[in-house]
């Protein structure tokens, strides 16, 4: 049974459920105009109250027939709902997975990457703070360059003379740890101003 015929059956049911229980319209205006200590439910035989009993089980029978059928088709739409849904589950995680793994590996390569950079980073500002400590080396003409990927520190610029740039290549070898050095200074004589 579809669901507004279950509705419309309960409809009807619970009014003649009223009806039976109150009496027919023409009964009660008869028993009203009776004197006011008789019931409108009693007559001398009982027959109003016979009839409105059966009346209410009936209806109450037919109330229960419609709530059962009502729940069948509850459960029946809560399976079906359910053996849609399962696979519609399964092919959400089967889709997720691969998409998960994805961004978990970018993830972890954006996580290398930044600690390539910030390991390049403190490489360079480690030989440059040594140097520019170093009183045996004038560092201000001295340029450091790093490639991250390939973890090497490049020295460039200028020195005054060959044990300066050596002693330039010595110390970023001390403090760039993990790093190769290559020593790219050119000496030369700076202008004294």
């Amino acid at each position: 049974m579809k669901r507004h015929e279950v509705v419309s059956t309960a409809t009807v049911v619970f009014a003649a459920a009223a009806l039976a229980c109150t009496g027919s319209p023409g009964a009660t205006r008869a028993a009203g105009s009776e004197s006011a200590s008789s019931s409108p439910y009693a007559s001398p035989s009982g027959d109003v109250v016979d009839k409105a009993r059966a009346g209410a089980e009936k209806a109450g029978e037919k109330i229960k027939e419609g709530a059962e059928k009502t729940g069948e088709a509850i459960k029946g739409a809560a399976e079906e709902v359910k053996e849609k849904a399962e696979p519609a589950a399964k092919d959400a995680k089967r889709e997720a997975k691969p998409v998960a793994k994805d961004v978990g590996e970018k993830i972890k390569e954006g996580a290398r990457e930044t600690g390539r950079a910030v390991d390049a980073t403190k490489q360079h500002l480690d030989v440059k703070a040594a140097l520019l400590a170093d009183k045996t080396v004038d560092a201000s003409h001295i340029d450091i360059d790093t490639d991250k990927d390939a973890k090497i520190l490049y020295l460039r610029g200028t020195v005054p003379t060959a044990a300066q740039k050596k002693a330039a290549e010595r110390i970023a070898r001390d403090k760039a740890d993990g790093f190769t050095v290559r020593n790219e200074l050119t000496v030369m004589a700076v202008p004294k101003k």
